[in-house]
């Protein structure tokens, strides 16, 4: 056999072994925590969500919006 394989064998030998010891520590994403801040994020809270014909502000107030034809 060649040293190459001798070693690529190894390898695979040491991949394909199961465990079933758990990792050591805590892992606390810091991925996740860092939040994207942009110019502009929160406008669409100054505009009501419309539904139907009827608009609702966030502020409770509810406003009917009338059909142009």
């Amino acid at each position: 056999m060649s040293v190459e394989r001798t070693k690529w064998l190894k390898d695979i030998e040491v991949a394909q072994t199961m465990t079933t010891n758990k990792m050591n520590g805590v892992y606390t994403c810091p991925e996740l925590k860092s939040s994207t801040m942009r110019v502009g994020q929160d406008d669409h809270a100054k505009h009501p969500s419309r539904r139907g014909n009827t608009l609702y502000y966030r502020d409770g107030r509810t406003e009917r919006v009338a059909l142009k034809e």
